[in-house]
């Protein structure tokens, strides 16, 4: 669950830390108090994008972090792992900083992205926000909301239809790029084996530009090298004693003799011994260097040829002879595949066939899995609308299929429209009062129903959500009395599984929770800020006395609003000990 909230200079708040617990925790405040600003800024933490406009007017940047218990969210651990990210003492910090123009994400104090701050926090919080419930009124989203009611079972038929998907799809691609036009990949094969057998007929070798460029100097500079070898071989080693090895002898000899006389002079005489060796080498290699020399004006004009042979493949090929061995070595390969492809695309074509019939049973199979599912939802959703206000209400999953030549087939040879979601067109139909038809959801629901519907379905997922913490951002929307009650009810039976906030404007939610905060807007100086406190005893009476709107004739606000308390305290330990059966409205 949720342990800390802490925010910094984000929109409104200045500073703030938020400690929280298992529960249902109620968070009230007037309109505009900056409650939605909270859970805005617990998005943030979780890798939600925001702008820089979220940073509270002059600072310079904003900060939030959330302290998670991961006691009870394994999957979130594991997701930390797989980032290799380590998790201490049973908890997990995510932090993010927003500066002007980008973010910085921290886990557990360790630099981090937010593809992994996502990761992690889609398995530690689900946030419901004031706009969510009209994901209900787009059926693109129906056909996920039936597939999270489903079990262990129906989410391992779901993933087995989405690798058939992916590997039928990258087959599909492989053989479209087989089936370029023949005079195109004739065209190719002609361009590639005129570039092999323009690189093989140079018959090139590993670095042999750089060997020709030494050469190319040695045979340019040929009296240069001579001229100056010679009067460097003269200076070491000249006739009589003028050379530099016949004067080291002398100094090594005379070392030699004082060294007996005064042993501090050996290493003297041993520096002078090595000395005379050194030149030596050096004269006698000049000596063999300048036997060798041949002056060859023939062998200048092929050096010259062969690089310039090796500039125009450059040109064509690759910056050095590596990189033209390369080109010949690629051009090869593409040669093989291109000689291929006539028996790659008869093969590849009866792949697509045999991936076309797995995906299509995988996405049966995942059909009967869904009708099953959405006969299963649809008593389900029903039953849970009963003690909302909506006794009489009728919801229907329908599942279509639209037929595509392209498509998918059946064990029937029929071929339906598909993507990595299976076949299936999922509607939620509702009748919300007697008489009335079952209709879309968007043609039929009001707010309030649209609330209560998303209500029910978090209701219904949260048993066997890994997700330890529910935020509900005025779920309340468009209801009241009996009905309020009722979602009451609900919420504190979701907070059986889940640690649930919910932001919300009416007393009968707010008495129900274990946990009541109040947010609060001030002035300090010339500025705004935003407050929060938690509130018990008299405080929490004066609140649910505020937000029943009652006017307090001698205390009667403040009695009707304790005597609120007290039942609720009753009714809630009642449904968490699983006596309560949920109001009827």
């Amino acid at each position: 669950m949720l342990r800390q909230l802490r925010i910094e200079n984000f929109a409104l708040i200045d500073r703030l830390e938020i400690e929280l617990g298992p529960g249902l925790i109620a968070m009230t405040g007037e309109t505009g108090a900056g409650k939605s600003i909270i859970v805005d800024a617990l998005n943030a933490a979780l890798g939600e994008r925001v702008t820089s406009d979220s940073i509270r007017g002059g600072a310079d940047q904003a900060r939030v972090e959330a302290i998670f218990d991961l006691s009870d969210a394994p999957a979130a651990g594991a997701a930390a792992e797989s980032a290799g990210i380590a998790s201490e003492d049973a908890a997990i910090v995510l932090s993010r900083t927003i500066a002007s123009g980008r973010s910085y994400y921290r886990v557990n104090g360790r630099s981090s992205s937010m593809a992994d701050l996502r990761a992690i926090g889609e398995h530690l919080a689900d946030i419901h926000g004031q706009h969510e419930h009209q994901e209900l009124i787009h059926e693109r989203s129906h056909r996920r909301f039936l597939d999270t009611f489903g079990g262990s079972e129906h989410q391992e038929r779901l993933e087995r239809f989405r690798a058939a998907w992916h590997e039928l799809r990258d087959a599909r691609r492989a053989q479209e790029q087989l089936a370029t036009d023949e005079r195109v990949r004739a065209q190719r094969l002609d361009l590639l084996r005129f570039q092999v057998e323009e690189i093989d007929q140079a018959g090139l070798s590993p670095d042999e530009d750089e060997k020709l460029q030494v050469e190319r100097q040695r045979l340019m500079h040929y009296e240069k090298l001579r001229d100056g070898l010679v009067e460097a071989w003269g200076a070491l080693d000249g006739e009589g004693s003028a050379g530099a090895v016949a004067q080291l002898r002398v100094a090594q000899d005379a070392a030699e003799e004082l060294a007996a006389i005064d042993p501090d002079l050996s290493t003297v005489a041993s520096a002078l011994v090595e000395a005379v060796e050194q030149a030596e080498d050096a004269a006698r290699g000049m000596r063999q260097y300048l036997e060798g020399m041949e002056e060859d004006p023939e062998r200048i004009n092929q050096v010259e040829a062969r690089l310039s042979a090796i500039e125009s493949l450059k040109r064509k090929y690759g910056d050095s002879v590596a990189q033209i061995l390369e080109h010949r070595e690629r051009a090869a390969v593409e040669i093989a595949a291109l000689e291929g492809a006539e028996q790659s695309a008869e093969e590849l074509e009866r792949r697509v066939a045999e991936l076309e019939r797995e995906a299509g049973e995988r996405a049966e199979r995942l059909s009967e899995s869904r009708r099953e599912l959405a006969r299963l939802l649809a008593e389900r959703v029903e039953e849970e609308l009963r003690p909302l206000g909506m006794q009489q209400a009728r919801f229907e999953v329908q599942i279509e299929a639209d037929a595509d030549d392209e498509g998918l087939p059946d064990t029937d040879g029929r071929r339906w429209a598909a993507d990595a979601g299976g076949i299936d067109r999922v509607r939620f139909m509702l009748s919300a009062n007697p008489g009335e038809e079952l209709r879309p959801l968007s043609k039929v629901a009001s707010g309030g129903e649209l609330s209560r519907l998303m209500l029910t379905f978090k209701s219904i997922n949260a048993a066997g959500s890994q997700v330890p913490t529910i935020v509900f951002d005025e779920v309340d929307t468009n209801i009241g009395g009996r009905t309020a009650l009722a979602v009451a009810e609900k919420l504190v039976g979701v907070s059986r599984h889940a640690q649930v906030l919910c932001v919300t404007h009416l007393p009968q939610i707010a008495c129900m929770a274990d946990r009541h905060l109040s947010v609060s807007k001030a002035v300090q100086g010339e500025r705004t800020t935003v407050g929060v406190r938690e509130l018990a005893g008299e405080e929490r009476v004066a609140e649910i006395a505020r937000m029943m709107g009652e006017t307090d004739t001698a205390g009667t606000a403040r009695r009707h609003a304790s005597e609120m308390l007290q039942e609720a305290a009753r009714t809630r330990e009642r449904i968490r000990s699983g006596q309560e059966q949920p109001s009827t409205a």
